[in-house]
């Protein structure tokens, strides 16, 4: 038998106390993109599935969307699942009061879950719940926030929460070309944020558009420590571009903010089926009001629709598609003087993700684009 395959569990007995375990990845500067096909088809009746917010609950998939039936929106959710290649079949269930463009999270510190939403009767309002797969067993609507904006034909649009340790924030759009945020002491939520808001973000109405997401990037620190995705009007459809800050009270600068070199779009996407990469959420494997993403593992559930279809925007068939990101960032780079793994363990081959521990001493030796050992 060669030592290379001894069983991997007895070789981590081996391991001298100089490995370093695999730790975090940062945002990549640029980002690269696989995208899956359709994954699921609406509802016999339904236009489309569209306005994803997604997390996990219990270890699966949970996903509440909006929807339309002839012109009208309404709301659901998805029966639970395990991978996204089960989402064609999971049930489709129909929420009996809309919350369309929803954002889902479990709140901690109060130990309960919430629903925000567009168009009740505040400008944005939320519902509470203890068992979040339940489409309907949410509790009465209450208010959210109560404000108005000028200079857009929708008003406020598109909110999403966010909490860091001494606040919660909402921050919004208003297919204006604006993005606004308004506080809250984390004490005081669930509640209502009132109606004064700060406009925190101007630009054209294509630039910033909708669909604005705000995110806790898992072991970041300093001015990358919050991404945020707006969606903007293109050329070729619809794109995110991405933004950067340090604190949810500060500025955020531009990380991947062009058509060309967006956060995602079609210039990077991989998607054959959609020109759009639109509304959605990146999946948070954590449910809590951080939001927090891992860059390690970042997939986007979001909405397109084949590029020949046209008309009534509200009846456009937008269908979900999961992007994954290609080209993390690793922290844990190995060393010049070290192997990204065990010696004699395989690694590197073409879209390797294997084992990420150091030893040192040892170098990985390419053998071919499938296949690299550390010797």
């Amino acid at each position: 038998m060669r030592f290379a395959d001894i069983n991997h569990s007895i070789l981590a007995l081996l391991v001298p106390a100089t490995i370093v375990e695999a730790q975090s990845c940062s945002l990549p500067s640029s980002y690269r993109w696989t995208s899956t096909s359709v994954l699921a088809e609406p509802k016999s009746g339904w236009a489309s599935l569209k306005d994803f917010s997604s997390t996990m609950y219990l270890g699966k998939h949970l996903v509440y969307a909006s929807n339309n039936i002839n012109g009208n929106y309404g709301s659901m959710n998805f029966g639970l699942f395990s991978d996204w290649s089960q989402m064609s079949s999971a049930s489709q269930n129909p929420m009996n009061q809309g919350t369309v463009a929803p954002t889902i999270f479990y709140f901690k510190p109060k130990n309960i879950w919430v629903l925000a939403y567009q168009w009740g009767a505040t400008a944005f309002s939320y519902k509470t719940s203890t068992d979040p797969t339940n489409a309907n067993g949410w509790s009465s609507a209450q208010p959210l926030f109560s404000g108005s904006i000028s200079g857009s034909g929708t008003g406020p649009i598109d909110q999403t929460l966010i909490g860091d340790d001494t606040n919660m924030y909402i921050f919004f759009a208003g297919d204006n070309g604006k993005i606004y945020r308004a506080s809250m002491p984390i004490g005081n939520f669930p509640g209502s944020f009132g109606s004064s808001y700060q406009t925190i973000m101007s630009d054209t109405q294509a630039n910033l558009f909708e669909a604005v997401q705000v995110y806790t990037v898992k072991g970041a620190t300093g001015n990358a420590k919050y991404l945020m995705i707006v969606e903007a009007m293109g050329a070729q459809g619809r794109y995110f571009r991405s933004f950067t800050a340090g604190s949810l009270n500060g500025s955020w600068a531009p990380q991947a903010a062009t058509e060309s070199k967006p956060f995602a779009g079609k210039a990077n996407s991989g998607a054959t089926w959609t020109n759009d990469i639109s509304h959605g959420d990146l999946v948070r494997p954590d449910p809590d009001q951080t939001m927090t993403i891992d860059p390690c593992n970042l997939q986007l559930l979001y909405q397109g629709r084949n590029p020949s279809s046209g008309g009534n925007y509200n009846l456009l068939p937008y269908r979900p598609g999961i992007l994954t990101l290609q080209n993390p960032v690793r922290n844990d780079a190995a060393p010049p003087t070290g192997c990204a793994t065990i010696r004699y363990w395989q690694c590197g081959e073409s879209g390797f993700t294997g084992y990420t521990v150091y030893e040192l001493g040892s170098t990985c030796i390419v053998s071919n684009e499938w296949y690299s050992q550390c010797l």
